[in-house]
């Protein structure tokens, strides 16, 4: 794996490299190169995952089915800014109904594709979940769409939603769309987590 990325790596700083010597002979080359390296940097929706940095309160709720009781969770989680402002690093701990969870979330955005995304793990299992998606003006919201194929419940299809309500409250939602969780009963909210700021 590590090999893999350092091939990656090199092939993209010689075609950079080659590409910069041609510059002065073709302006569109010289123009593509001053876009990339533009879009290597953060931008203004990297400073919306910043507000977000900081030690944060969290109130949880599961449920396990559509109309079913929620399970409530009491949490605490640590969100810090990495790779220079590229990323959100959120590390969390709850504990409820006679558990305790661990999660880690890593969010950013793609000003490539113009998309935030979401990569997570927890202790509930040992795969990780990724979606991707944009700011949506509608709902005032993040909402990032992703798939996953799971061997007993097929393939899962669900939003992770995520509200800034203010400078110190956020919200975040897991939203399921597949026939396996939402039972024929149209999206289900399965997890709600409210976000604020210890202080």
């Amino acid at each position: 794996m590590k090999r893999n990325a350092l091939i990656v790596a090199f092939a993209m700083l010689t075609l950079f490299t080659v590409g910069a010597y041609g510059q002065e002979k073709d302006p569109e080359l010289s123009k593509k190169i001053a876009l990339s390296y533009e879009l290597q940097k953060p931008g203004p929706e990297h400073k919306r995952l910043e507000s977000m940095a900081g030690t944060w309160d969290a109130e949880i709720r599961v449920w396990t089915a559509p109309g079913a009781k929620p399970l409530t969770f009491k949490g605490r989680s640590e969100n810090r800014i990495i790779l220079g402002g590229r990323f959100l690093l959120s590390e969390g701990k709850s504990s409820g109904a006679g558990m305790t969870v661990e999660t880690l979330n890593i969010i950013g955005f793609d000003r490539r594709h113009k998309k935030f995304t979401s990569i997570s793990f927890d202790t509930m299992g040992t795969y990780y979940v990724s979606a991707a998606g944009p700011f949506d003006e509608a709902r005032k919201a993040v909402v990032m769409y992703g798939e996953d194929v799971d061997p007993q419940l097929g393939t899962q299809k669900y939003d992770f939603i995520t509200r800034i309500i203010s400078p110190d409250q956020y919200i975040t939602e897991v939203v399921f769309k597949d026939p396996a969780h939402t039972r024929g009963q149209g999206d289900f909210k399965a997890v709600e987590v409210i976000h604020t700021r210890v202080k």
